[in-house]
């Protein structure tokens, strides 16, 4: 007699324990039901290896951890349940498995910021305001998909600022670019073009000194005053 297939939504919010035990955030109790689920699935014993050899790797040389802030904005997100809208919206609650990458795509960042960026001279004004985002007490993380990208934000009130990364973004059409707005009660003012790399990579430092959130539209080639196509991302800061 063939075994009971798991369900997919259980064995989803057991993925995201198995997240949340990395980062030591589990009571006993949930720990208890990781460990037991562990013992009994191969592909979460999988998960679990490559997320602490990926914590390992990122972690060497760190000279300080991330602010304990970020990291509960991290769980914060692994816990929330997924949500599909139009547009892509946050306070976010995203796919699990987007958390996942999302998680450690912060977790590099972080490494970035504290054990490279701010301990070497020389680098760039850019990669040290990055720095100062990330690693602010207050930071907190917003996560979420669209099509093949992995989008994350980290805001930061006390500096005015937020940090927006991408990853898998493809290419913008010909004649066209991915405008950044920072969403102010006086409306949505420019703050930048995204432009990936060729592996779909692109980070971004924003001014925010009044803002409540952040989106992102396709505009013509140079960027626009306003708008002039629905944000196919829209972030609000909670």
């Amino acid at each position: 007699m063939a075994g009971k297939h798991p369900d997919p939504d259980e064995h989803e919010e057991m993925e995201s324990l198995v997240v949340a035990s990395v980062l030591d955030a589990l009571d006993r109790r949930q720990q208890a039901e990781v460990d037991a689920h562990l013992a009994t699935c191969p592909r979460c014993r999988t998960l679990e290896a490559s997320l602490r050899e990926t914590a390992v790797e990122i972690s060497a040389g760190l000279e300080s951890a991330p602010p304990a802030r970020l990291r509960v904005s991290v769980l914060d997100a692994v816990r929330a349940e997924a949500a599909a809208s139009s547009p892509t919206e946050a306070r976010m609650r995203p796919s699990r498995r987007a958390v996942i990458g999302s998680a450690l795509a912060l977790a590099a960042s972080a490494v970035v910021a504290t054990g490279v960026v701010l301990s070497r001279p020389g680098r760039s004004e850019e990669d040290q305001e990055i720095a100062r985002v990330l690693t602010a007490g207050d930071a907190r993380l917003y996560s979420t998909t669209w099509e093949s990208a992995q989008v994350t934000v980290v805001h930061s009130a006390s500096s005015a600022a937020s940090v927006i990364e991408v990853r898998g973004l493809p290419p913008a059409p010909r004649g066209r670019d991915y405008q950044i707005w920072s969403m102010s009660p006086a409306g949505p003012e420019d703050a930048g073009l995204l432009r990936p790399d060729a592996d779909g990579r692109a980070r971004l430092r924003i001014g925010s000194h009044a803002a409540g959130g952040t989106a992102v539209s396709l505009e013509p080639a140079g960027g626009s005053e306003q708008p002039t196509t629905s944000p196919f991302i829209a972030v609000t800061y909670s």
